[in-house]
């Protein structure tokens, strides 16, 4: 009896650290994806510390919202509205940004895109460049946090929104 005791208790032992190394392995692989594609993105880059200030640049509206306009249906079909704008009182070099997005739910990793194609836009006496995903859709109050790499001439800058909740119009 006692040797079927040691078994018992000597298998589900096995199978709990089995199963806890296997989850293990899953996040590790997880953030060295993740990582791997930061790094392809930055390239030979250096990271420094205020590229933002550097370059007098402002990062605002780091916010994921779902907007439902009338007479777009279905609603859950759109995609979810995620710009990260960069505001400056002189003309804004090129820049690249890559974000990672992360909920419970997913994980989206990738080049955000320019939607005004790269030539700076003026809004009011600044100059305005607005990135943002592309297909892109998280639940109505989801919470998520979002990772952003800045990228200019050969450096870059790390910022991280942790805590966000997905807003909505209507």
């Amino acid at each position: 009896m006692k040797k079927m005791h040691f078994w018992v208790i000597f298998s589900i032992v096995f199978i709990f650290m089995f199963v806890s190394c296997g989850q293990e392995q899953k996040l590790e692989d997880t953030e060295k994806s993740r990582i791997l594609t930061s790094v392809e993105f930055i390239g030979n880059a250096n990271e420094v510390d205020n590229l933002i200030g550097k370059y007098n640049l402002s990062i605002n509206s780091v916010g994921i919202w779902n907007d439902y306009m009338p007479g777009e249906l279905p609603y859950s079909k759109r995609y979810s509205i995620c710009p990260v704008w960069f505001l400056s009182n002189v003309e804004i070099p090129h820049i690249e940004v890559f974000a990672v997005i992360t909920t419970d739910r997913i994980t989206y990793t990738g080049l955000l895109q320019e939607i005004y194609g790269g030539g700076g836009t003026m809004y009011g006496d600044l100059f305005l460049k607005d990135f943002r995903p592309k297909n892109l859709r998280l639940n109505d109050g989801e919470e998520y946090m979002i990772e952003v790499l800045v990228k200019i001439s050969g450096e870059y800058q790390t910022i991280v929104f942790e805590k966000q909740n997905v807003s909505t119009t209507w």
